[in-house]
């Protein structure tokens, strides 16, 4: 009877864009007010959501091929709370860059083809929103204005065609095989083995390159999450790879039921592990700060498609944790990297130095973020979303273990480890580059930022220490999550 409230999630974000575009005519004043509030309530309203699928209060609601289930609730209480936090932070970047209301319109309609990509099974409607949020993120990165965000706009729409053409290849297969294009009404025996596996790749590539997966990510996620203004980059690093993430295993998932699944699993965790490495020695190598966040986040995409393609319950739920943290630590090193070059205005690392003393909660904050980036340090939510998926891939049956001093070590835990490790060595490198050491003189008079800014910094760093001691404020609704993704490999 109700049906029509799946719409909702989607709808109301493209309402608040009209509705700004509409004030900023009038007012200002009254224009931020309303994104303020506006976007508090979208979180407020799609964590109830959320939280009401969990308990058994609200049931997932079908209406045409939009499904409102946890993974598309899980998404939307994700792209509301990062949008929550850009919108503030972005009151003061607007006024230093004088960006219009344009910028805001744009943003909220981000957020609703973000939480559509993640609320449907169906392929078609998932490019559709895919490619929606990609041209309305390429507007934003020009808000970069700079040739260099130019070019990497034009490689970001040029690599969209590629992710189009494998999709659209993956959905004729499907649909002369069974009739449909609806992941969710496969069954048994509709598509053959053979078909099952190139679906499959097509779908993983298709959905997976706009993810930031390899090879075609490193070609475009680098240079459209540095160009971008920070508070974009934040969003594009911190959920909608993320999103693409979901609608890349939302896709594949139907076809783990191919008779050479070991193959499958071997191939995307395969591509998840490279991601890892090829991702944090690239960060390693960079000296730009936004580029280094960038490379990171290829390595984190590796994280998270280990974790999903193991397909153990515990594994999946590592992935689902794994993105919340990443939303937190990765949009809180993007913000404070918009102050810093606010502040100093460079962006490369060697060039900053001793800002501690001027900029303290800034730089604590990093160090904070520093450190559950790293997925090395207890107490920190990047631990735990990393030892999740060390233990899904011990649980899962396909890794290989190692004995040494009488313990029993897994092939992938690490792998994962000696990414840490080096994680752990870039972003500690970054912090004392840029925080640590004599004051420069020219530094002198610079300070934090201001409080528009500073407070979704505070947030998301206080977030992350707070998820890593007491992980059981996510646990329930993640794992309520990662049981319905877990469904649809017994499709």
């Amino acid at each position: 009877m109700y049906e029509y409230l799946a719409l909702v999630p989607i709808i109301f974000p493209i309402l608040g864009a009209l509705v700004t575009y509409a004030l900023g005519k009038y007012s200002e004043k009254a224009q931020d007010v309303f994104l303020v509030a506006f976007t508090a309530f979208l979180f407020l309203m799609n964590a109830a959501i959320l939280a009401g699928m969990q308990s058994g209060a609200i049931k997932q609601l079908t209406y045409g091929f939009i499904v409102l289930d946890s993974t598309g609730a899980f998404i939307a209480a994700l792209v509301s709370f990062i949008g929550a936090m850009v919108i503030f932070y972005s009151f003061v970047y607007k006024d230093a860059m004088h960006y219009d209301n344009t910028y805001f319109i744009m943003y909220l309609l981000l957020m609703g083809m973000m939480i559509g990509l993640a609320s449907t099974y169906n392929v078609i409607v998932m490019l559709v929103f895919l490619e929606a949020a990609t041209v309305i993120s390429a507007v934003l990165i020009l808000f970069g204005r700079t040739k260099r965000a130019i070019k990497a706009t034009y490689v970001y729409l040029a690599i969209s065609i590629i992710e189009v053409i494998l999709v659209v290849a993956g959905a004729f297969i499907l649909y002369n095989d069974t009739g449909t294009l609806d992941l969710s009404l496969l069954k048994p025996g509709m598509v053959g083995q053979g078909d099952m596996f190139l679906l499959a790749l097509l779908f993983l590539f298709g959905f997976g390159t706009k993810a930031g997966l390899l090879p075609l990510g490193i070609i475009w996620l680098p240079p459209a999450h540095s160009e971008g203004p920070p508070p974009i980059s934040a969003t594009m690093s911190g959920i909608l790879v993320m999103a693409s993430a979901i609608a890349m295993i939302k896709a594949v998932y139907p076809f783990y039921m191919v008779s050479h699944m070991g193959t499958l699993v071997f191939v995307i965790a395969g591509l998840g592990i490279l991601n890892m490495l090829v991702g944090i020695v690239m960060a390693l190598l960079s000296k730009d700060l936004k580029r280094l966040l960038a490379y990171s986040t290829i390595s984190s995409v590796g994280y998270i498609t280990l974790g999903f393609a193991l397909a153990s319950p515990t594994s999946i739920y590592g992935a689902l944790f794994y993105i919340s943290s990443h939303m937190l630590y990765k949009g809180c090193l993007f913000l404070i990297a918009g102050a810093l070059i606010l502040r100093v205005h460079t962006r490369q690392i060697y060039k900053m130095g001793g800002l501690m003393r001027q900029m303290p909660l800034t730089g604590i904050c990093f160090l904070i973020s520093a450190l559950a980036i790293s997925g090395a340090v207890p107490l920190l939510n990047g631990f735990v979303s990393k030892e999740l998926i060390y233990q899904g891939a011990a649980n899962a049956g396909y890794t290989v273990y190692f004995t040494a001093f009488g313990i029993e070590f897994t092939i992938f835990a690490i792998i994962g480890w000696i990414t840490s490790i080096l994680t752990f060595i870039c972003f500690i490198r970054a912090f004392w580059l840029i925080f640590m050491g004599k004051p420069r003189e020219e530094f002198k008079d610079v300070k934090d930022p201001p409080l528009y800014m500073m407070l979704p910094i505070l947030t998301m760093a206080c977030l992350c220490v707070a998820i890593g001691v007491y992980p059981d404020l996510l646990s329930g609704a993640l794992q309520y999550t990662a049981h319905t993704l877990y469904g649809l490999t017994q499709l």
